[in-house]
């Protein structure tokens, strides 16, 4: 016989919100479909949402960073495993992403501010299209998820379009990327506390570059610049303006004065990451 679920009700100005307290990831999965909920870790996203008026949810889970895979990062034989409840200050100080990922852990300052760095989880981040998530998407990481048919591991991108309301982010895995260069850039409307407009990830593993770009728009893989680039950037290296924009359009990033600082982001990391900077 199960034990009974831990419960935690509160009143918001909007609605009763009862926050449910599983002892496993199954269960967590179970109450998810059963319950209609969403699942919550360090509840960062939750004041934004009520900030724009949007309801909050009625049923919550909340997850544990103790269950085995959650928390912490590993080097293993696949690459640098990252568990989806270790919050993004911890992933920010953590010496194996300075090997890993030189770039990132100074990128991960800007995120925010110290309190919501201290409480939100990079799986969190992931989920929502945050700053990780370009970067994530052009380093082609793959996803362990939690679902009512077990545990998947799968790309990002795969999961991204399959995903289901029940699907819990356990981890994911970033290939070894050591030596590779990388730039990272984001635009808001202010460097901290307030939404990212767009973050864009480049990055170069050896052979070809990579592009993608999360934010207002959705999160993408810039696969036609990306080819445009890597076949024709020596013959005509100016034109790569139009098939990004082009690329943006197709894939509904309409605000053109967006594109357009997109376009002077992308030169910019270009330079960065011929340069090696």
């Amino acid at each position: 016989m199960s034990a009974p679920i831990s419960e935690l009700n509160f009143v918001t100005a909007r609605r009763p919100v009862r926050v449910l307290r599983p002892d496993s990831p199954s269960q967590a999965v179970s109450l998810a479909r059963q319950c209609r909920a969403s699942y919550t870790a360090g509840g960062t996203w939750l004041q934004p949402a009520y900030e724009r008026d949007q309801c909050w949810p009625e049923n919550l889970v909340a997850l544990n960073a103790s269950w085995p895979g959650f928390w912490g990062l590993e080097d293993g034989p696949n690459g640098l495993t990252v568990g989806a409840m270790t919050s993004l200050a911890e992933m920010a100080r953590h010496p194996l992403v300075r090997d890993y990922l030189p770039p990132l852990a100074k990128f991960l300052n800007l995120v925010a501010g110290p309190g919501v760095r201290a409480l939100g989880t990079v799986g969190g981040n992931l989920i929502v299209g945050g700053d990780l998530s370009a970067l994530a998407m052009a380093l082609d990481v793959r996803v362990d998820v939690v679902g009512h048919a077990g545990v998947r591991i799968l790309p990002l991108s795969q999961w991204l379009r399959e995903r289901t309301s029940e699907d819990l982010l356990r981890g994911f895995t970033i290939p070894d990327c050591r030596g590779w260069r990388m730039s990272l850039e984001k635009l808001g409307y202010r460097a901290r506390f307030s939404p990212t407009r767009a973050t864009l990830a480049c990055v170069h593993d050896g052979y070809r570059l990579r592009l993608a770009v999360g934010g207002e728009g959705g999160l993408l893989r810039l696969a036609a610049t990306e080819a445009f680039l890597n076949g024709w950037a020596a013959l005509a290296p100016d034109d790569f303006g139009a098939v990004l924009d082009c690329e943006l359009v197709d894939h509904g990033w309409q605000d053109s004065h967006l594109r357009m600082a997109l376009r002077r982001m992308t030169t910019g990391l270009l330079s960065e990451v011929a340069l090696g900077t």
